[in-house]
């Protein structure tokens, strides 16, 4: 995995184009003429990029089994997510595997494995709804996951708050996808986390509690019922050890996803913050117990309802807590 430090340092360059690099910009409601492509020309061969939208019609052409005309646009094919997922000002050039597809078409699921051959550009490509959360909504519900039809699914975001930048991992077919965490990252900036116990309720890959790092936090503890998320969280404190000031992290021996009382999977140490991940369900852990000051709800949209009741038994085990919804 890449570290943190490599894509912030680099971040500027990930997707821009070069001198001689072509440029392409197609219409995405629109029919198109495939035939009038030269895919591998459209690639430069100084530094090997190909624009997004001839990517997108590269992928379009191979679903359709090189048939000239489509009835399928660009738009139809799917959602594209860089990997890493930055902030770009420009029209994204990609090279070899920076792009995760979501789709929900037959046809371009049935080219899957010619189009990561072909289209070096490719990591994976997934298929589900993508109007479904993936992941685990409530405790009490059934996960909903993408299939993972060819490639890795795991890709990453760059985080940026005006504390610090994190790289955040996720197996994406398993986690919720976020494309702009700028409005959380503005409301957490607003909580005073400096020298206080924060509980990240329910942290998913991590993002809220490690950034509470970056703000002073005394101790930051992180749970989540879902096990892939807390596995990606773990992976996160290896990828931003070094942006973080990590000096150790120490695994327990849990495999198996706990659905009652939290069970801790790890802990790490930075020379101010202790950090401890956990995995169950956050209504069922001590807070009083943890002397926790801070409690960040970040809940999927429309389901905060559901944790309304347990927020309130936090309130009431300490009237001096925050509880925050982010």
């Amino acid at each position: 995995m890449t570290r943190a430090g490599n894509v912030i340092a680099n971040v500027s360059s990930i997707y821009s184009k070069c001198a001689t690099c072509s440029e392409l910009v197609l219409e995405k409601t629109k029919k198109i003429d495939l035939t009038e492509f030269n895919f591998s020309g459209l690639k430069c061969a100084e530094c090997g990029k190909r624009p997004l939208d001839a990517v997108a019609a590269h992928i379009l052409s191979l679903s359709i089994q090189n048939q000239h005309k489509s009835d399928l646009v660009l738009r139809e094919i799917g959602t594209p997510l860089l990997c890493p997922g930055v902030s770009t000002y420009h029209r994204p050039h990609l090279g070899d595997r920076t792009l995760i597809l979501l789709t929900n078409r037959s046809r371009v699921a049935d080219a899957a494995d010619r189009v990561l051959d072909e289209v070096r550009e490719v990591k994976a490509i997934l298929y589900g709804d993508p109007t479904k959360v993936a992941g685990l909504t409530i405790v009490e519900a059934e996960p909903y996951v993408y299939q993972v039809l060819a490639g890795c699914d795991m890709r990453a975001d760059l985080v940026t708050s005006a504390y610090g930048q994190l790289l955040i991992y996720k197996s994406q077919s398993k986690i919720h996808i976020e494309h702009d965490n700028r409005t959380k990252m503005l409301k957490l900036g607003t909580i005073p986390l400096a020298n206080r116990v924060v509980f990240d309720a329910l942290a998913g890959p991590g993002t809220l509690g490690l950034m509470s790092v970056f703000m002073g936090a005394e101790k930051v503890i992180l749970n989540d019922a879902w096990l892939p998320a807390v596995e990606n969280a773990f992976l996160n404190l290896y990828v931003n050890k070094e942006v973080l000031g990590i000096r150790s992290i120490k695994r327990t021996s849990m495999t198996e996803a706990s659905h009652d009382s939290p069970e801790l999977f790890c802990t790490a140490r930075t020379s101010d913050t202790d950090i401890e991940l956990y995995c169950g369900r956050f209504e069922k852990f001590d807070v009083q117990d943890s002397k926790v000051d801070v409690v960040l709800l970040d809940p999927f949209p429309g389901s905060e309802i559901r944790f309304e009741s347990a927020a309130k038994r936090i309130r009431n085990q300490n009237r001096q807590m925050h509880v925050v919804y982010i």
